[in-house]
């Protein structure tokens, strides 16, 4: 039945992520601007690494830096989440509008990691806050679960 635990009566897990992108902007100086640390980070001109931490020849052409936020929802709803990351990010419009200008990108991520159904509508008051903060809305879906991998905080 929605909004009941999964049969197994597991938690479903999700990431709700703020993902910018910027051809010269530091990582420090987005961490700076938001007053939000980052999960992963790889910086403009720096040596391109495997995860494991092997040199792959090359620099990173832009910087990437993301935030991330772990979930685990006992029930199928996840929008609330993503209008909480939205609205954390609404005093600081002038910098994401300005990552646009610049030649970044910026969007707000749902990764679902695998661990059964889950289902919601994101509101359109939510969808108008992130028009306005130009961030796209990305969906990532894993088909089997997923493990803990990376440290991130956990809701």
């Amino acid at each position: 039945m929605a909004g009941e635990q999964d049969e197994a009566g597991d938690p479903r897990r999700i990431d709700v992520e703020l993902f910018i992108r910027h051809p010269t902007l530091k990582p420090a100086e987005i961490t700076a601007a938001l007053g939000i640390e980052p999960l992963i980070v790889r910086g403009v001109g720096e040596p391109r690494r495997a995860p494991s931490g092997k040199l792959l020849g090359g620099t990173y052409e832009r910087t990437a830096w993301r935030h991330s936020i772990r979930y685990k929802l006992t029930e199928q709803w996840f929008a609330e989440k993503v209008t909480l990351l939205v609205d954390l990010l609404l005093p600081h419009r002038s910098f994401l509008t300005g990552l646009r200008a610049t030649g970044g990108e910026t969007e707000i991520i749902v990764q679902f990691l695998g661990d059964g159904y889950l289902g919601d509508h994101v509101p359109v008051d939510t969808l108008v806050k992130m028009a306005d903060l130009q961030l796209d809305f990305g969906i990532e879906c894993f088909a089997v679960p997923q493990s803990d991998g990376l440290h991130r905080r956990v809701h």
